[in-house]
């Protein structure tokens, strides 16, 4: 921010003025000051009688503070409120206006931000809550070292990223394949230092694929007293997988249905499909290739840290 001219200079212009009889533009162009700044000092006189500077920067406190309780109430209640919904709120209910602008500023310098996680509403079933409930209860007395979450998850050959800059009110626009691009399943075991038998599978994946994944592939890994987590879905509950995991000397156990926050793979998941959108390969060879050099990113630590953040037991 520019410094404001010395006082000194300001009582000259205006004594110029007032005193001398000179025109506010000649006392201005004399004392070697904007023309729009003898104006305002004169009017600001006349109108405050003031000559001195006004404040300058500085903390402003914001019109909002006083609506301060109403707007976290609002936020509360409805999370996912638009900033231009609570401005007419505001304009209705408490005959204030203001901008979205102000409004961001507010929440942010109160601690909120903008986000949003969607799980599914079928976790506020009573079967299911009991069932989340139950496992929450449970999760934290398994050994982190013994536990091994599986899941599986897709990849495309029209992958990039969702989003971009550009000047505003212009369109930021990318090409991506559209009407032909192919789809892959990749499927891997999370360990608390290392990720485990990864595979990508060329088409959706079923019983059998799934099947033979645990086989051929995940039993290799597995040691006696091993704990296999899975989702609660048809395809991972075939007697063969279940008679393979147990004759390996592991438990098997199944979440609660609706509760992929409670799989620690899917945090592997979201970083593997944001660093594929980045790679934006166009041919499943190229993609079978970027995923296996893209597991060397998961750090033994950061392994540990994600089954932690689903709420169990630390290393």
């Amino acid at each position: 921010m520019p410094r404001a001219y010395s006082q000194d200079l300001r009582e000259r212009v205006i004594d110029a003025v007032l005193v001398g009889g000179e025109s506010r533009r000649s006392a201005a162009r004399r004392f070697g000051v904007s023309e729009s700044s003898a104006v305002k000092w004169l009017e600001r006189l006349e109108r405050l009688g003031d000559r001195h500077c006004a404040r300058m920067g500085g903390y402003r406190r914001s019109k909002l503070e006083p609506h301060r309780d109403w707007l976290l109430a609002a936020i509360a209640a409805e999370p996912d409120l638009t900033l231009a919904a609570l401005c007419a709120r505001l304009a209705a209910e408490r005959e204030l206006r203001t901008d979205t602008g102000t409004l961001s500023r507010f929440f942010t310098g109160a601690g909120i931000s903008f986000k949003k996680s969607v799980l599914p509403s079928e976790q506020d079933r009573r079967d299911v809550a009991r069932r989340r409930a139950s496992w929450k209860r449970y999760q934290a007395r398994l050994d982190p070292r013994r536990l091994v979450f599986i899941d599986e998850t897709w990849a495309k050959t029209n992958m990039l990223r969702t989003h971009g800059r550009c000047r505003r009110g212009q369109r930021l626009k990318a090409k991506a394949p559209h009407g032909h691009w192919k789809t892959m399943t990749f499927i891997a075991a999370l360990r608390h230092d290392r990720i485990d038998a990864p595979c990508v599978i060329d088409g959706p994946i079923n019983g059998v694929s799934f099947t033979a994944w645990v086989e051929q592939m995940l039993i290799p890994t597995l040691s006696p007293g091993d704990i296999v987590v899975l989702d609660n879905l048809g395809s991972h509950k075939g007697d063969r997988v279940r008679k393979a995991i147990r004759g390996a000397g592991a438990r098997l156990l199944f979440l609660p249905p609706y509760s992929p926050d409670l799989n620690p793979i899917e945090q592997v998941f979201a970083k593997l499909k944001t660093l594929l959108r980045k790679a934006a390969e166009r041919t499943v060879e190229a993609t079978w290739r970027r995923i296996g050099s893209l597991l060397d990113r998961f750090t033994p630590d950061e392994c540990a840290n994600y089954i932690a953040n689903a709420g169990y037991a630390s290393i």
